[in-house]
């Protein structure tokens, strides 16, 4: 299963063009030798300090899934309740459109000729199903080709399209009035996936295209954990993973990808805390662990109570 599948419960803007899990859940069960971390078990959480209004740090799903739209009573009161909302990134329209156009090759240059044609037409064949023809195809990065297939098609069985969370929040905070303050720009994260060697994105595709089979089952097994507030679970499901890829692979998806960006949302929602009474809503990998966003936080002083 390819790695990002997962890194995107941490990464939102690249879900854009992604899609939807099946509509059944199984009982989660944990993966092999699934150590305990700190706060791996919750979805929202409590951030105190003495004489500051608390705010409340919601960890999302970039997904699709119906299921993921669906939010608790608890969680809808404190995000009505906040007067700020902070968010990984902006999912709003204009920004998404701009920031696309990092996802293509310039002009001249070729994905077939960067990649070999038997990889191309391997892609082809699984981009189909995406709505994808192969002169789109041809335009696309080598690093966003693999993004592209390492999740659903961007429809239902029933070809509706369905919105995100993330997306949906940010549009109701606007809509109430709220501050709305992003962590990240759109381009800082895809700056990552821009700054990957080029052999690391064409080990990236191979896995995508080897793994494009298994997407649903991998999804749903990633939805249901996150579902039942099992957020360790997605990190442990990621570590197994990244033992098979190589070393130059392993330190992008989780320096660069988890724990950098830990430490850079945390800076930057700081002052968001000081002030109190915020709605934090970051993609759950980021939670739990010595490294994760609510174990710097609690270094920092911070008390961090699991609300849900």
């Amino acid at each position: 299963m390819s790695v990002l599948s997962r890194l995107f419960l941490g990464l939102a803007f690249l879900f854009l063009l992604l899609g939807i899990a099946p509509s059944s859940i199984a009982k989660p069960l944990p993966p092999e030798n699934c150590a305990d971390r700190p706060f791996d078990k919750g979805r929202l959480w409590k951030v105190s300090k003495e004489n500051t209004p608390p705010s409340y740090i919601f960890g999302t799903m970039h997904s699709k899934d119906p299921r993921i739209l669906y939010l608790p009573g608890v969680v809808m009161q404190v995000f009505i309740a906040s007067s700020t909302a902070v968010f990984e990134t902006s999912l709003k329209d204009d920004e998404l459109i701009r920031n696309q156009q990092q996802m293509l090759l310039a002009p001249g240059q070729s994905l077939r000729a960067k990649i070999g044609s038997d990889r191309f037409d391997a892609l082809v064949r699984i981009a189909s199903t995406y709505r994808m023809d192969a002169a789109t195809l041809d335009r696309v990065k080598i690093w966003a080709a693999a993004a592209i297939i390492s999740q659903p098609p961007p429809q239902g069985q029933d070809g509706q399209r369905f919105t995100l969370l993330d997306k949906e929040l940010e549009k109701s905070a606007h809509q109430a009035g709220k501050r709305v303050v992003a962590l990240e720009t759109n381009q800082e994260q895809l700056d990552v996936f821009d700054s990957m060697p080029e052999t690391v994105q064409l080990e990236y595709l191979d896995q995508a295209i080897n793994e494009n089979g298994q997407l649903d089952e991998e999804i749903e097994k990633m939805t249901s954990y996150y579902l039942s507030g099992n957020t360790g679970w997605i990190a442990c499901n990621l570590e197994e993973t990244l033992e098979t890829v190589s070393p130059a692979l392993g330190k992008i998806m989780t320096d660069d990808l988890i724990y950098l960006r830990n430490r850079r949302m945390v800076k930057r929602m700081l002052p968001e805390l000081v002030n109190g009474n915020a709605f934090v809503g970051i993609g759950a990998l980021h939670l739990p662990g010595d490294a994760g966003v609510l174990s710097l936080l609690e270094e920092l002083g911070y008390t961090i109570e699991r609300k849900y």
